[in-house]
Order: C-alpha cells, then sequence, then structure tokens
C-alpha cells in the first residue's frame, strides 16, 4: 500500500460520542469506535460558524418601521466536509485491499452517516441519534448534533468489489448545550 499520507489529528481535532447518550443507550451504538479521529479535514475554505438572531416584529399602526423585539439566538451552526482515502495504515497480515478501504473508507464515512439515524432500542421504541463531543483544535470544543450528513463516494473503485478508494463527507453540526448561561466567549459550550 506504500508510505502513509497523513496521520490522524487526534491531539489537535477528534469527533466522539457523548459519554452521557452512550450511557443512556448502552446498545445503541453499532460500531467497534466511539471515536472518529480526523485524518483529513477541509480546512481551504476556512471554518465557518453561524447562529441567526430571532427577532420578533411588532407592527404600530402610522409608524414607517416596525419595532423589533430580541426572542432569542439560534444554535450555532458547523459545516465540515471530511475527506477519507485509502491510505494503507491497515495494512498486516492478512488483510486484503477489499479490508482496507473498508476500515479507511466506508466504515468512517458510514460512522458519520449513522449519527443521523435513531437507534431502536431493546424496548422497540425510536430514541433520538447519538449526541457528539466536536473537537477542532483549540478553536472550538462542544456537543454537537449532526443535522446534516452526505456522502461523495470518490472513484477509483475497486473493480470486483465496487469499494471507493475515498469518500468525501459533507456534515453540519448544530451546537446543543445542556446549560444555558451567559454567552461562551471562550467556545466551550458545555460538554
Amino acid at each position: 500500500m506504500g508510505e502513509v499520507i497523513q496521520t490522524p489529528m487526534a491531539e489537535r481535532s477528534i469527533l466522539s460520542l457523548d459519554p452521557i447518550w452512550l450511557d443512556m443507550n448502552p446498545n445503541g451504538w453499532e460500531f467497534e469506535d466511539e471515536n472518529l479521529p480526523f485524518h483529513f479535514i477541509d480546512l481551504e475554505e476556512g471554518i465557518s460558524e453561524q447562529s441567526d438572531v430571532n427577532y420578533a416584529s411588532i407592527d404600530v399602526i402610522g409608524r414607517a418601521e416596525s419595532y423589533k423585539m430580541y426572542m432569542g439566538t439560534g444554535n450555532k451552526v458547523i459545516p465540515i466536509t471530511f475527506k477519507f482515502q485509502s491510505q494503507g495504515l491497515s495494512t498486516s497480515g492478512s488483510l486484503t485491499l477489499s479490508d482496507v478501504l473498508i476500515k479507511e473508507v466506508r466504515t468512517p464515512a458510514m460512522w458519520l452517516d449513522a449519527l443521523k439515524y435513531p437507534y431502536v432500542g431493546d424496548d422497540n421504541l425510536s430514541h433520538a441519534p447519538p449526541t457528539c463531543i466536536l473537537q477542532i483544535g483549540q478553536l472550538f470544543s462542544g456537543l454537537v448534533i449532526a443535522t446534516q450528513v452526505g456522502i461523495q463516494w470518490m472513484p477509483p473503485f475497486e473493480p470486483s468489489t465496487l469499494l471507493p478508494y475515498a469518500a468525501e463527507v459533507q456534515c453540519e453540526f448544530t451546537v446543543v448545550r445542556r446549560d444555558i448561561g451567559l454567552f461562551p466567549v471562550n467556545n466551550r459550550w458545555g460538554a
């Protein structure tokens, strides 16, 4: 498989399942890993954060403009594009090319995709998808939910299995907090 292109950024950036969600749903995660270290995220366009301010309009007869009354601030939204590429990190012993493509490309892409689906418990009831802790270096650390996940399987494809050698996963994470307090200037959102 050759030389490793990029090592994980786990000491700087990682996405982890929320331990409280795991305690409440001990059988709710089908993957063996509870953490997804970043090998590569698309930082070329920068990292954007957005949250909307909600105002109610109060119209007054004879007034040209309406009054605006502050109602609240929307949740912060952080879009991130993950890129997974077969690099041969898993080559050892009897692993086949298909095993490597599954471990390095398909599994992490499906790990992210699973964040948007509910989990059906032993009680046959649907439970909310997992909350996660997103860490992006010293820029951001917080509790998030995946509100959008889209996978683009990238060529080339292995001819006999049609497994891709790469995938781009566009995600949108919405920040959620357990406690409401003052605006978190240091971006620590009460994870």
